[in-house]
């Protein structure tokens, strides 16, 4: 990993410095080395205990190896350390779709939407509502992220989310192909996301990975 060397560079010239040791777990994440990932996220927390972020990026982690209890519990000190912030109430709902709780999820995201969100949060509830065989509001938050998206522009991975929900392979990999083009900063994590999953033996979403380094 090229960033690697960079990260311990900066930790050995400050080993307290709680950024470094929070963005240097997301990057092992990503590489699916969850057990260092962890650790560092938990040095993170220890040196910035009321950072709702760092709390929410340790959440992540523990997501995407599989312990949702473990998600869900940070997602809730998140929560309490910032009351009106979107993001622990949507990684609480993007915890459900992991283990396929999608009609549990629903009324999570849904909150989360309420909450000054961006439109991520609104692909995420449309790619719920699909899974959940709900296509008619699934469509409907589709329409949606159009109104929420500047200049009614939306972004490739949004539009991915809700065709993937919708069980549309073709279309979802094409915008995932124009995610890639377009550098989405979401990327990196769908070679760990399970709602990935129904497409993971697809050619083109085989190739988008080996592009992204995450065929390993």
């Amino acid at each position: 990993m090229g960033c690697e060397r960079e990260f311990r560079r900066a930790l050995a010239l400050n080993a307290n410095y709680g950024f470094a040791h929070d963005q240097f777990g997301m990057a092992l994440a990503f590489q699916g080395r969850f057990d260092e990932s962890i650790a560092e996220g938990t040095r993170a927390i220890a040196l910035d205990p009321l950072s709702p972020q760092v709390l929410l990026d340790a959440a992540l982690r523990f997501m995407f190896r599989g312990d949702t209890a473990a998600a869900k519990k940070l997602t809730q000190q998140a929560a309490s350390l910032d009351p009106v912030f979107f993001f622990p109430v949507m990684v609480d709902g993007w915890a459900d779709l992991e283990v396929g709780k999608f009609r549990d999820a629903i009324p999570v995201l849904t909150k989360a939407k309420a909450m000054e969100s961006p439109p991520f949060v609104t692909a995420f509830l449309g790619y719920a509502l699909g899974a959940a065989g709900d296509r008619a509001s699934a469509t409907a938050e589709l329409a949606d992220l159009e109104k929420r998206s500047p200049d009614g522009k939306v972004l490739p991975f949004n539009m991915a989310l809700v065709h993937l929900g919708l069980g549309e392979r073709a279309r979802t990999i094409d915008d995932l192909e124009q995610a890639l083009a377009a550098d989405s900063q979401m990327m990196p994590w769908i070679g760990r996301d399970t709602i990935f999953n129904s497409i993971r033996s697809e050619p083109r979403f085989v190739a988008l990975l080996r592009k992204i380094g995450l065929d390993r």
